[in-house]
């Protein structure tokens, strides 16, 4: 690990989360998002992003926090094999943290289902949670968003 992480840290409800910049393609506002029948719950929808199709994930719906306000932004990410748009209610800033502000996720915490949630930086006693985007979809819903994806190009 590098001495910091460079993390886009966002909102859902009054909490903060941060993704690795190096993993972000991009931020997106104002977006038509169009439902898809049947997808798999965290999926929100889709969009059309200058000509792919990017599915909508509900980042709010996998950590079972009410999912009332209308979508604000999304953060575009990596993922190994397609993109994906993350749901959030505001893009706060781009920071950049230093090693000694960043602790491990207490073990207590973590189980087989939250092994996205990496770490924990404290930065003026405000603690933001950093995601591990690699770990946030199980194999399966990988497979889903892909196939969502491909069918509807």
């Amino acid at each position: 690990m590098a001495n910091y992480i460079k993390p886009v840290v966002f909102k859902l409800g009054n909490e903060l989360y941060g993704v690795d910049i190096n993993m972000v393609r991009g931020i997106e506002n104002q977006l038509n998002i169009v439902p898809v029948p049947n997808a798999i719950s965290y999926v929100k929808g889709i969009i059309n992003l200058r000509g792919e199709v990017v599915p909508i994930y509900s980042l709010k719906r996998k950590f079972n926090m009410p999912d009332t306000t209308p979508l604000r932004s999304c953060i575009i990410i990596n993922l190994e094999q397609t993109l994906l748009a993350l749901e959030v209610d505001e893009v706060v800033e781009i920071g950049q943290l230093d090693d000694k502000n960043i602790t491990p996720m207490p073990t207590i915490v973590k189980k087989e289902d939250t092994m996205y949630l990496d770490r924990v930086a404290n930065v003026d006693g405000k603690l933001i949670i950093l995601l591990d985007v690699n770990k946030l979809l199980t194999e399966d819903e990988v497979e889903s968003v892909i196939k969502l994806a491909e069918d509807l190009q």
